[in-house]
């Protein structure tokens, strides 16, 4: 049975019963467990059948907030047998859950179903789907089995946030008739969400329809579904936080596939964040030339509500917006971009360290991210890039009143251990010596420094 993931990361799903999730009280220490029974009790000298009664409701207590904690389900299956053994009382506390779609087994199947699946030599051994054919039970299986995950989807009425995973080479992975289904389905279900993510980048767009009340969407841009299509769904919207996140593939496509960013930025509501992600290996790369060359004129329509943007998508090659138009380079249309909106935090991979010093007046925090690739060639390259950043904040500070100068408040660099932590611990290591040179000066132009990923450099 699948557990509950506190930290919102999917986990190996395990078949238990469905009292496991009580033995989170139970890994308490003995005495703590006693303080409690002792303060419910009053302090009282209590019998057995009153510590039973306290058992109960404790119980009865705790089972609202697991049942609030993220699920995940590695296939239908998984979800179908949690079902079967949970609480259906319960399940108006669900709120989240990260769900893969799998191929059906047809081992599974039994009845008249399974026997004509059998009578096809369509079997899990055999690994054949038979024809592509209306009349082929295979496809009345994925029919079947759909029904059942709307049935279990409609039960969980006060969602609020869904993960759609991406099936990986060694999953059963469904055709993509399944998974246009699956994808209508989706968008009939679950009104009440507010966060929806899915790293499926073979969808039609009809999976984010229905949900009024969404206000961020992750999801790769890239779908099955025509332009209109997705306009039409986009405009009845009414996000605040788009992230546009590609990762490498390896689903067989069965079902054409485009980017769909154009068509998603002029008609999204006015945005107020804008995140940029990107993988190597990524099927569809060069997301940030699509974005600020291929889609220039969209997203100008959100350069005065947007007041969050992180590129954490390399700028790629020089890009050709046009059929026999010259190349040009996304950096450059990054900061032209920068110059017109009203952004208030910026963040940015490394090889986006030229945009610094194009940031617009309204600016007040820049994080630098050392922890996603790619990463600075060598520490000496970072420290006088940090350099660089000291320099230039002293710039600003000298002028005040320049229009084109951000009021910076706050720098944050992500280390994840970028750093050699073992050498950098010595006081005389030129790597420290920046560091506190940087904190120090900072500090005396009233810009805070923070440090995260690095035990060694201690945050303000």
């Amino acid at each position: 049975m699948p557990r509950p993931q506190p930290n919102g990361r999917s986990g190996k799903a395990k078949a238990r019963a469905v009292t496991q999730p009580s033995l989170r009280f139970l890994t308490l220490a003995l005495e703590l467990r006693e303080n409690i029974y002792a303060h419910v009790l009053h302090n009282h000298p209590s019998s057995l059948v009153d510590l039973l009664l306290v058992n109960r409701q404790l119980s009865r207590e705790v089972k609202p907030f697991l049942y609030k904690l993220p699920w995940t389900f590695d296939g239908q299956s998984q979800l179908f047998e949690w079902l079967s053994k949970v609480d259906h009382a319960y399940l108006r506390h669900v709120e989240e859950i990260r769900f893969k779609l799998h191929d059906i087994n047809p081992d599974e199947i039994v009845g008249a179903l399974g026997k004509k699946l059998q009578n096809a030599n369509i079997t899990r051994a055999s690994g054949s789907r038979g024809p592509d054919t209306p009349d082929n039970p295979y496809f009345e299986a994925c029919r079947a089995d759909l029904r059942r995950i709307g049935a279990a989807f409609r039960l969980l009425q006060n969602l609020r946030r869904l993960t759609i995973l991406s099936a990986s080479e060694r999953d059963s992975q469904p055709h993509h008739r399944t998974q246009d289904a699956f994808s209508k389905l989706v968008g009939q279900c679950f009104p009440k969400l507010k966060f929806l993510a899915s790293e499926e980048d073979q969808l039609p767009i009809d999976f984010i329809s229905g949900k009024s009340e969404l206000r961020t969407l992750r999801f790769p841009a890239t779908t099955s579904s025509e332009d209109e299509e997705t306009e039409e769904i986009f405009s009845a919207l009414s996000l605040t936080e788009l992230e546009i996140c590609r990762f490498p593939h390896h689903t067989a496509s069965g079902s054409e596939e485009w980017d769909c960013v154009t068509p998603v930025l002029e008609s999204a509501s006015a945005l107020r964040s804008l995140t940029l992600f990107e993988r190597p290996g990524a099927e569809t790369p060069n997301l940030a030339a699509e974005v600020f060359v291929g889609s220039q004129s969209a997203l100008k329509r959100h350069r005065h509500s947007l007041r969050s943007l992180k590129l954490l998508a390399k700028p790629g090659p020089e890009y050709t917006a046009d059929e026999g138009g010259d190349p040009v380079r996304p950096e450059a249309y990054c900061a032209a971009f920068l110059a017109q909106s009203s952004l208030t935090h910026v963040e940015f991979l490394d090889v986006w360290m030229s945009i610094y010093e194009h940031l617009p007046r309204t600016t007040q925090t820049v994080t630098w991210r050392l922890d996603e690739p790619p990463r600075p060639p060598n520490v000496a390259t970072s420290v006088a890039r940090i350099k660089k950043m000291v320099t230039h904040a002293a710039q600003m500070r000298g002028s005040p009143r320049d229009p084109r100068h951000p009021l910076l408040r706050r720098i944050v660099i992500h280390l994840d251990a970028f750093f050699p932590s073992d050498e950098i611990r010595r006081p005389d290591h030129p790597s420290n010596e920046i560091l506190l040179m940087a904190r120090a000066k900072l500090g005396q132009l009233g810009i805070r420094l923070d440090w995260k990923g690095w035990e060694g450099v201690p945050s303000l």
